[in-house]
């Protein structure tokens, strides 16, 4: 057993995918068309709203989405500071600012008293990531937002499948921006995003930004870009949307397990999931104490376990965002202290009962070592 690699990530890809892409390469139709379509209408069901734009990647949708609402210079966008770097620099790729907001510890999302101490006049949008697939707390942003006439927009690029009060996210707030990238819990083959909205002035928007801002053949009223999805993409989508569902299923299984063979272990804190959500643990995130955190994390490694720390440093200490002087008015103390607490442990539907049990007694024994050395 011990001398296997277990993986953080693994995409299940099977006959399904194959068989899509199959159809789409004897079809001759390879770039953006019909089948793209239908993975939009798809997915927009799925989520359930009623527009989607598939996109390039996940930092793609989240950058045309604010281009959409006319986010640009001289307007701020909170985010939270303890998530992947792109909800961020995506605000930077439009040229507003953004303004790094404090975390909730139980559920790593973005701090919704803390989202109201940083809104000032500039204020034009809070982007809500629904970060390692536990929802932020929409309904308690929902409110923030309609007071203080915020765009309320979902990061949901680790978290298809997941919901609040009932509700898919990505229908929660005015628009939500998904990543399909190969790690994610459902991918379009490596890359991919997609962009949706119940506003069809929002999506018909993104539509011509992601294809050169034309209008019609050859008439461009708007700067765009190439961020098309291909066919291939698209088919890929199709099939991993299909099992989706039955996929996050196997994810929450493997957590449930690792909570009980985990409950009570010392110096580990397990992820929670709140009585109105449903988790999809895109990542199994617990929290260690600092002390012993990245010795775990080596000997973990050493064991042929693939673990990883997500995410080291908060946004507000990043280089490119103290280099442009944006770390100076952020107070995220509950982001600096998850930062140096998290580990990601393997949670992908392509584990088994056994590597479920080989990890959590690995895990135990590292911890025992670790605080032997201290």
């Amino acid at each position: 057993m011990e001398s296997r690699r277990i993986k953080l990530f693994k995409p299940i890809i099977d006959d399904d995918e194959i068989s899509k892409v199959i159809e789409v390469l004897r079809s001759g139709w390879l770039a953006h068309g019909p089948v793209v379509e239908e993975f939009e209408k798809m997915f927009a069901e799925y989520v359930g709203v009623n527009h989607a734009a598939a996109v390039s990647n996940g930092t793609v949708a989240l950058t045309l989405l604010l281009k959409a609402y006319g986010i640009g210079p001289g307007d701020k966008v909170l985010v939270p500071d303890y998530t992947f770097i792109a909800t961020a620099t995506s605000v930077l790729m439009v040229g507003a600012r953004p303004v790094f907001v404090d975390i909730d510890e139980k559920t790593f999302n973005i701090d919704p008293e803390d989202l109201l101490n940083k809104i000032d006049s500039s204020c034009r949008a809070v982007i809500a990531v629904h970060l390692f697939g536990h929802p932020a707390d929409m309904r308690a942003l929902r409110e923030i937002a309609q007071d203080h006439n915020l765009v309320l927009i979902e990061d949901a690029a680790q978290a298809h499948g997941a919901e609040a009060y009932g509700k898919k996210v990505g229908s929660l707030g005015d628009a939500a921006a998904f990543s399909f990238y190969a790690t994610k819990n459902m991918t379009t083959g490596g890359e991919g995003g997609i962009v949706v909205s119940d506003d069809r002035r929002i999506i018909e928007k993104v539509k011509l930004l992601r294809n050169h801002g034309q209008v019609s053949k050859y008439i461009h009223a708007y700067l765009g870009g190439n961020f098309r999805m291909t066919s291939i993409q698209a088919a890929i989508g199709i099939a991993q949307l299909r099992k989706l569902d039955r996929l996050n299923s196997i994810r929450r299984r493997n957590a449930e397990e690792y909570r009980r063979l985990l409950q009570g272990l010392e110096s580990v804190e397990l992820p929670v999931e709140m009585p109105w959500a449903k988790h999809v643990y895109h990542l199994y995130a617990i929290k260690l104490a600092p002390e012993i955190r990245d010795c775990v994390k080596e000997c973990m490694l050493s064991n042929s376990i693939e673990v990883a720390i997500h995410y080291p440093i908060p946004l507000h200490e990043q280089p490119l965002f103290k280099k442009l002087g944006l770390d100076a008015d952020s107070r995220c103390s509950k982001a600096e202290i998850v930062s140096r607490r998290e580990l990601s442990l393997p949670v992908h539907p392509g584990l088994s009962a056994e590597d479920i049990a080989f990890i959590a007694s690995t895990l135990r024994r590292c911890i025992e070592r670790c605080l032997e050395q201290q």
